[in-house]
């Protein structure tokens, strides 16, 4: 394990202000307004996702950091998997972000989630210029401050796992991880422990990063989990630039389960 020694993380803040200009932008909202809502436990197995727990993100996009719009159709049950995937097939809602010119998949969850244990069974995507990750979010659009817990796998490097949080605003370095093994060669899971008091993040059940502190050095707002896979513009030592092989990229979600910590029903 190692810590990227570059300061104040630019890529923390790239995706959760990126997030956050969206949500207040074009993002879609929901009629029922479910934001208000706060989820407990549960575990989604196989690739069967119970649909009114996640909506797929159409017709938007995340940052100028992206090449690439959001698209329900990138968001598809495979067999004992969904499927995030990127491709440069266009459709009509997804002109809305202007000249992107691939689209890509997001999966998130309609309710928001506080502390407890978070795993996701994924299968990352190797090729230059795309990130499979896994964020859990809130901030000003919901009127909350801007925390966040973010994993993610580059496809330039599939045997690492970059770990941030944000906490009130404050973005904190990245961590880079070394697997062992090839995130894009077969399922294997990713996960982290949120309490008031810190963060352990596990891969294949194993801790290999943890961080603690006071309940206000640490992200302490129930937040939506977000699943994406998207393709980067520009050309940055980060991704590299993206090159579209000429078919769909996508990763595949197996499973994810979170595991309601006992200090939310304290509150």
């Amino acid at each position: 394990m190692r810590r990227d020694a570059s300061g104040q993380s630019g890529r923390t803040a790239v995706i959760g202000a990126g997030l956050a200009a969206l949500l207040l932008g074009s993002a879609p909202a929901l009629a029922d307004s479910p934001f208000s809502h706060i989820g407990g436990s549960f575990s989604e197995t196989s690739g069967s996702f119970e649909t009114s727990r996640w909506q797929r993100s159409d017709g938007w996009k995340a940052g100028g950091h992206m090449n690439c719009t959001w698209s329900r159709a990138n968001v598809t049950a495979g067999k004992g998997h969904v499927a995030l995937s990127v491709s440069d097939r266009i459709a009509g809602s997804e002109r809305m972000s202007g000249s992107d010119r691939y689209s890509c998949g997001e999966y998130s969850t309609h309710r928001f989630y506080g502390y407890g244990a978070y795993t996701v069974s994924l299968k990352a995507v190797k090729a230059d210029g795309v990130m499979t990750s896994v964020s859990h979010y809130t901030g000003p659009p919901f009127g909350d401050p801007w925390d966040e817990i973010t994993m993610g796998i580059a496809g330039k490097d599939t045997t690492k796992l970059e770990i941030s949080y944000v906490v009130n605003g404050a973005g904190h370095r990245d961590t880079v991880v070394d697997l062992g093994f090839d995130a894009a060669k077969g399922v294997h899971s990713y996960g982290f422990d949120w309490k008031p008091t810190g963060i352990v993040w596990t891969v294949d059940g194993k801790p290999v990063h943890q961080v603690s502190g006071k309940p206000e050095e640490l992200p302490r707002m129930p937040g939506r989990l977000m699943l994406r896979f998207w393709s980067a513009s520009g050309d940055t030592e980060w991704l590299r630039r993206f090159t579209y092989p000429g078919h769909p990229l996508a990763a595949e979600v197996a499973s994810v389960t979170y595991r309601e910590d006992p200090a939310n029903l304290s509150n």
